[in-house]
């Protein structure tokens, strides 16, 4: 199996997994769903999406206020999802074979309080019996974060209704998402230096596409939902020039993507750029946020 097919896999069986998860209503209680995949639904895309990304409910978490027991309740509930969605294809293809769910961080609690969950799922593939090393399907499930009025829509997958985020919130946390892997961010909350999110700057870019500039009511909404996704991890951004730190080493970054060849980078820098010129006319920045003692 070359990369190609490997990939062609994963966003078959992340379908399979998005889908068991949706049809169980408990689940379904729990969690808000996010990511490409919702990004997809949103901008009528079939691309591929190589994990399943959500956040638990503010509910959720003060109900479940132990992580050990927040972690057990996810791996038998995520475990009985699977298995049922799985057992009740005609005909049978696949069958969980593994699946393990570690608290994220995955000792002490997270000393900001965001600690999430990282599920690992292996299954077997009855087309592909003689494949050896199927690769696991990711499943990521962050803590809840502020959300603004009307951020979280029903979308229908599968015959049922899941929530996930509106497009206007993901516009707001991906240029958020992107800030967390830059220099400055990573030096303010004691983190390792990590590779520039440069997917989320490609995907802003996508969204730019469908809904251009001068929509200000989209745009302004995805301002005050960037500025609720800042608050939530503490990001600071004075505005274009926070963007633009390490910016060689982002060109760098994004350019040797193969993934991303569908929109150029300079595209993307110039999405970047119109989006937050707008959103200084917003009087957006600065935005600074204390860490807590």
């Amino acid at each position: 199996m070359n990369k190609i097919e490997r990939n062609r896999w994963v966003n078959t069986v992340v379908g399979e997994v998005l889908s068991a998860m949706v049809s169980d209503e408990v689940l379904r209680d729990a969690l808000i769903f996010k990511g490409a995949r919702v990004l997809n639904m949103h901008l009528g895309d079939d691309r591929q999406s190589l994990d399943v990304d959500s956040n638990f409910t503010a509910e959720f978490a003060e109900g479940h206020p132990d992580l050990d027991a927040r972690r057990s309740w996810t791996e038998e509930h995520l475990g009985r999802a699977v298995r049922n969605n799985f057992e009740n294809q005609n005909p049978v293809r696949f069958t969980l074979e593994s699946m393990k769910v570690q608290r994220d961080p995955n000792s002490d609690p997270h000393p900001l309080g965001w600690d999430g969950l990282k599920a690992s799922i292996r299954v077997t593939d009855e087309k592909n019996g003689g494949v050896r090393g199927l690769p696991a399907i990711e499943i990521d499930i962050a803590s809840p974060e502020l959300l603004g009025e009307g951020a979280v829509i029903p979308l229908s997958i599968d015959g049922h209704t899941m929530r996930g985020y509106t497009l206007q919130r993901i516009a707001g946390e991906k240029l958020r998402a992107f800030l967390t892997s830059l220099p400055a961010y990573r030096t303010k909350i004691n983190s390792p230096v990590r590779a520039p999110r440069v997917k989320d700057l490609h995907d802003e870019a996508r969204i730019l596409r469908r809904l251009p500039i001068d929509d200000e009511a989209f745009w302004k909404k995805a301002s005050e939902e960037f500025i609720l996704a800042c608050k939530s991890r503490y990001v600071d951004c004075s505005g274009l020039e926070t963007f633009q730190e390490s910016c060689n080493v982002t060109k760098e970054a994004y350019e040797m993507d193969a993934t991303l060849a569908g929109i150029p980078f300079e595209e993307v820098e110039d999405a970047l750029i119109k989006i937050v010129r707008l959103f200084e006319q917003f009087e957006v920045f600065p935005l600074r946020f204390t860490l807590p003692a």
